[in-house]
């Protein structure tokens, strides 16, 4: 296992779209974040919480990208058997990948609470409620865990990247937006419900999500393990 997990993550971080995407990703927070610090009239703790509050699922898109091309590209470029070879177990492919993915979430969370508050320093001051700020952090990190796994298990299951892009851009921003008043029940939303960790961190928020995301990766697991590459 530690060898698949080294073969990921060299291969991650030797990709130049990896730090692109990263960058991207960084670069929309902080723009997000820089106009959210504009409003005067607000606290520094509402300015920075507002900064994650409805721009969240849009923002690590960018990085998401990066964990659905560590399947999506393998059958795009036609190296998954090389990959499945080298490692010599299936399951240990989708375990090292979505072990890096939650890494990568993890990560790029940090980023995105470090790019804000840079943010806030540049247009007059940071909160200091540190309390507040490490749930913010938690919530982000774990948002970002959770979607970067569907969006993993997606890409495996549909064997093609963009198909998982769109459907991890469609639902989160748009189905889940425009049904807001017909899914009523804060578990009918997954994302929704798991980004509303940043406003008001409720343990059961992030369970809808966290079953989805269980449900596809090893539903993409399973069907690896069973079907021809």
């Amino acid at each position: 296992m530690l060898n698949a997990l080294r073969y990921e993550l060299i291969r991650m971080w030797t990709i130049r779209s990896t730090w692109i995407l990263l960058a991207a990703g960084a670069v929309l927070q902080f723009i997000v974040a820089y106009m959210a610090a504009g409003h005067s009239d607000q606290t520094q703790l509402w300015r920075f919480v507002a900064s994650f509050n409805t721009t969240l699922p849009l923002v690590l898109l960018f990085p998401m990208a990066i964990v659905v091309g560590a399947f999506g590209h393998e059958y795009r470029y036609r190296t998954i058997t090389t990959t499945i070879l080298t490692l010599r177990s299936r399951p240990v492919v989708m375990a090292s990948k979505a072990v890096i993915s939650a890494l990568l979430a993890a990560v790029t969370g940090i980023l995105l609470v470090l790019v804000t508050l840079l943010a806030q320093v540049l247009r007059g001051g940071a909160p200091d409620d540190w309390a507040r700020i490490g749930q913010v952090l938690a919530a982000v990190v774990v948002y970002g865990v959770l979607s970067f796994l569907v969006g993993l298990g997606l890409a495996a299951l549909t064997r093609n990247a963009t198909v998982a892009m769109i459907v991890m851009l469609a639902v989160p921003i748009v189905v889940e937006g425009l049904l807001s008043k017909v899914l009523k029940e804060w578990w009918m939303a997954p994302f929704f419900s798991a980004a509303s960790l940043v406003d008001s961190f409720k343990w059961q928020s992030p369970l809808p999500l966290t079953a989805l995301a269980a449900l596809v990766v090893v539903g993409a697991g399973t069907a690896l393990v069973r079907r021809d590459v």
